[in-house]
């Protein structure tokens, strides 16, 4: 798979494809500084067409988390088509010359962040729709496809 060959469209249609969720019962670990909890998914339609939706936040600052989504081919290389990140840092667009303000927002892989060599997901754009991991949770699963969960993944872990 060659990232510089997807355009837009491409994109959209992987980030609006329906997706299930195969382990809705992933752990979270815990990594230096923060926690992580990687769900693996699919396409509803296509089974071989496959995806991983991470969640993370910080041990220490709760507006610093993330949740992403990203397509995964059997090579194992990964391209990151969305992030919905806490209100911890501003973000610049370089390829835009503007800068989104200290506050939630969503990055997204583009085209022209590919084919202009940088970041695939350098694009970044302000969000009101969630204030906490589990609100950008909801939103990406909302925005992306990703069927909803019988299971709450913020539910306490019971220790065996």
């Amino acid at each position: 798979m060659d990232p510089r060959l997807l355009t837009d469209h491409d994109l959209d249609s992987m980030r609006r494809a329906p997706k299930i969720i195969t382990n809705p019962r992933a752990r979270w670990v815990f990594k230096g500084g923060h926690k992580e909890k990687n769900f693996t998914l699919h396409d509803a339609r296509d089974a071989t067409q496959l995806y991983r939706l991470f969640l993370r936040s910080s041990a220490t600052r709760p507006s610093a988390f993330s949740v992403g989504l990203a397509r995964v081919w059997p090579t194992d290389e990964t391209l990151i088509l969305a992030r919905y990140n806490g209100p911890y840092h501003a973000h610049g667009n370089i390829i835009e010359g503007n800068k989104v303000s200290l506050g939630c927002h969503r990055h997204l892989a583009t085209e022209r962040y590919i084919r202009a060599g940088h970041h695939v997901d350098g694009y970044a754009e302000a969000m009101s729709s969630y204030n906490s991991l589990e609100g950008a949770f909801e939103c990406l699963c909302r925005d992306c496809g990703v069927a909803a969960l019988a299971y709450d993944p913020f539910q306490p872990e019971l220790e065996f």
